[in-house]
């Protein structure tokens, strides 16, 4: 499998300078209408973003090109677009980069496959940062991800006792990595309480007409990659538990556009609590 691909391949790279808030601008009001466009053209076969820091904060889009012939059409059509957002100082610099996969990370035989799920989880992401702005409650982010783990967790067909036990393994490292001490804990233990109510409506997806939109946008994900997961399940190679851990990084990741780890801490936090007093009300039924 080729693990490299520079300027000039299959996969065009860029790396966007720009503030975290400027990131969802650019992604949902510049570069959507021509990703969508790109696509809708056949001019690109899949895309994915992540946020990252080196020395700054940027974005990193990469975008596999059926035919390289294409490749001068892509770059055409976004750099008006970088242009426009440099001489507005929204971005300050934006530079191409080789796209090295992470084959060991995510499996030699299933890294196409998590390309595609990568692409999958950006296009529900654009959609999700575009609803964003109509949020009223503040922890609807929340809710959205412990919405979006869950239904990811349901395509791979994980018991309640499995995801259990894959969150467990979460909230232990990330309570590790933070240090949480008793005052910490307690503040976890009253958002719980806090949330829970609708935690629960969430995950028995019982909450679908106030938040109709969002249940949408997480279902038709769930739907466009069911097949794919089914073969996934047959051929992966690596620990699916560790497979599926590095998805949900990813997705939490995309969503945040700052401190996402913290958020990770605390949406592990929470699942982890959902899960147990699943599996408590199924032993003692």
């Amino acid at each position: 499998m080729q693990r490299s691909f520079c300027l000039g391949s299959r996969w065009l790279y860029y790396k966007i300078y720009t503030g975290v808030k400027t990131a969802d601008y650019i992604l949902i009001e510049k570069l959507a209408p021509v990703i969508a466009s790109l696509e809708k053209n056949k001019k690109i076969k899949k895309w994915f973003f992540i946020r990252y820091r080196d020395t700054d904060e940027h974005l990193r889009i990469r975008f596999l090109i059926d035919d390289v012939d294409n490749l001068s059409v892509l770059i055409n059509s976004f750099y008006p677009i970088f242009k426009e957002l440099m001489d507005e100082n929204l971005v300050w610099k934006i530079q191409t980069d080789t796209y090295e996969r992470e084959i060991e990370r995510y499996g030699k035989e299933t890294m196409h496959d998590s390309e595609f799920l990568f692409w999958q989880d950006s296009k529900m992401m654009l959609r999700y940062l575009s609803l964003k702005t109509t949020f009223i409650e503040r922890e609807t982010p929340l809710f959205f991800s412990f919405l979006m783990i869950e239904s990811f967790l349901n395509s791979f067909k994980l018991s309640n006792l499995e995801k259990l036990a894959l969150i467990n393994k979460l909230q232990i490292a990330f309570k590790e990595e933070f240090k949480i001490e008793k005052i910490q804990k307690k503040e976890l233990d009253v958002s719980y309480r806090l949330l829970y109510p609708q935690i629960k409506l969430f995950l028995e997806f019982s909450n679908q007409d106030n938040f109709s939109e969002i249940f949408s946008i997480v279902n038709k994900k769930a739907k466009r990659i069911e097949k794919k997961t089914f073969e996934m399940m047959e051929k992966i190679k690596i620990p699916l538990d560790d497979f599926l851990s590095s998805h949900i990084h990813m997705m939490i990741n995309r969503q945040y556009t700052s401190k996402q780890r913290m958020y990770e801490l605390v949406i592990y936090d929470h699942l982890h609590r959902y899960y147990k007093y699943l599996s408590y009300r199924m032993e003692n039924k």
